[in-house]
C-alpha cells in the first residue's frame, strides 16, 4: 500500500471547507490535565473556530481555558487517479488542523452575533421556533496555526 500526502496551501479552499462542513473534533485539556476529545458543531469566522456546548454539558466546567487546543476536520473526497500509484487509490481525504488558545466568550455582543451565525448555518426553517438558551456557552479557538493536507492512498 502506498500513500501520498500533499499540503494544501490555498487558504480559500481551506476556508471554504471550514465554512461548509458541519462538525469537527476538538481536543482540549481538563483541569486535571486529562485529554478531552469531543465531536462538535461550530462556526468558522475570521480565521477562528467558535464552538457551542449545551448548558447541561458538564464538560464545559472541566475544560481548562487559556491553554492550547486543537480542532480537526476530515472530509472524504472521491479518489482520483495518480500516476505514481501502481493501483487505483482506495481513499482520498482532506484534513484541516487548527491550533490555538481556547477561550470562553463572555461578551454578550459577540455571543449574540455567534448565535445568529450558528442559526444561519444549522437552522432548517426560517420560521421555526428555536430555543437559543442552549447556545449561551460559547468558546473560541483563537487560531495561531492552520495546517491542511490531502492524502491519497490504496
Amino acid at each position: 500500500m502506498r500513500r501520498i500526502i500533499q499540503p494544501v496551501r490555498d487558504i480559500e479552499t481551506i476556508e471554504s471547507e471550514l465554512k461548509s462542513s458541519i462538525a469537527g473534533i476538538i481536543t482540549v485539556f481538563s483541569h486535571d490535565e486529562k485529554i478531552i476529545q469531543l465531536a462538535v458543531t461550530y462556526v468558522y469566522l475570521d480565521k477562528n473556530i467558535y464552538i457551542f456546548l449545551p448548558d447541561e454539558e458538564e464538560l464545559f466546567d472541566k475544560i481548562n481555558f487559556e491553554v492550547k487546543a486543537k480542532f480537526a476536520l476530515l472530509k472524504a473526497i472521491k479518489p482520483k487517479k495518480i500516476r505514481t500509484l501502481i493501483t487505483e487509490p482506495t481513499y482520498n481525504f482532506l484534513s484541516i488542523n487548527i491550533t490555538g488558545y481556547i477561550r470562553k466568550i463572555d461578551d454578550t455582543k459577540i455571543i449574540d452575533e455567534m448565535i445568529k451565525q450558528y442559526l444561519l448555518k444549522y437552522k432548517k426553517e426560517e420560521n421555526s421556533d428555536t430555543d437559543n438558551s442552549s447556545l449561551k456557552e460559547i468558546f473560541i479557538i483563537d487560531t495561531e496555526e492552520i495546517q491542511a493536507f490531502e492524502e491519497t492512498g490504496g
